[in-house]
């Protein structure tokens, strides 16, 4: 059994292409979001929920795993050294499917190792202008923005109940919680920078699959500026950039 730890639409590209290739998979999302996306299939167990160090443990134990394939999203750090530690424990194979990074040096960048260092730029830069923010690094990390003025802060987040009675617990008004899923294209993205005067764009590094293409393009379009937050740094063991060279490598491992 192959254990697919994901919630991304490369996790659900690489569970679909194993399946095709005949393998027993299991797949695992924090939420019921990524795992209701994927169609059934006899050869498919879908788990949703926090898996942490022993949680997985006991996953790989009960599902008889003998391959781990980390395709969660690049800031899933957590996640991501729990299986590392699970899979060296239970001596299951571990391989990360790590999308490769996208980060556009242009002058109109920055970029930032916390979400703080962003947050404290910001609150200089909005004292220096009358354009607002748009914040699309999701609802866990909105804690580290607080100081900003919420009246100048547009947050982009996904549409669940759980995220935005967060994001109105933290003090934001509804008409400045974006409750949408992507993927977005250049044309949204700077329709909406447009309608909501945005000239500071916070994202995080996902790659071409996360749309961060899309979202540098339309931020020069609209003369904006953006700041990334790089990647956290974690010691992935095995390392491969594309679904086919997971799959490839899954093969082998027969």
């Amino acid at each position: 059994m192959i254990l697919v730890l994901g919630g991304t639409l490369d996790s659900r590209q690489l569970t679909e292409a194993l399946l095709a290739e005949g393998k027993e998979v299991c797949y695992s999302s924090l939420t019921n979001i990524a795992t209701d996306r994927i169609p059934e299939h006899p050869r498919l167990t879908k788990i949703s929920g926090l898996l942490d160090g022993i949680t997985l443990r006991e996953t790989m134990t009960i599902y008889k795993v003998d391959l781990c394939i980390d395709a969660t999203h690049p800031y899933a750090r957590e996640i991501s050294e729990n299986a590392i530690w699970a899979c060296d424990a239970m001596s299951v194979e571990y391989i990360r499917l790590e999308r490769p990074s996208h980060i556009d040096m242009s002058a109109d960048s920055l970029f930032y190792d916390t979400y703080e260092g962003a947050r404290d730029y910001l609150i200089g830069a909005m004292g220096k202008s009358d354009q607002n923010v748009l914040l699309t690094t999701g609802s866990r990390q909105l804690e580290a923005f607080e100081g900003l003025a919420k009246e100048r802060t547009y947050i982009r987040v996904l549409p669940t109940s759980g995220v935005m009675k967060k994001c109105e617990n933290l003090g934001y008004k509804p008409s400045h919680i974006l409750g949408v899923q992507g993927p977005f294209s250049i044309e949204m993205n700077y329709v909406m920078m447009m309608e909501y005067n945005i000239g500071f764009v916070v994202t995080k590094d996902s790659g071409d699959v996360g749309g961060v293409s899309e979202k540098v393009a339309a931020v020069q379009k609209a003369g904006a500026k953006i700041l990334f937050i790089r990647r956290p740094v974690v010691a992935y063991p095995k390392v491969v950039s594309t679904v086919e060279d997971a799959v490839a490598l899954a093969t082998k491992t027969d």
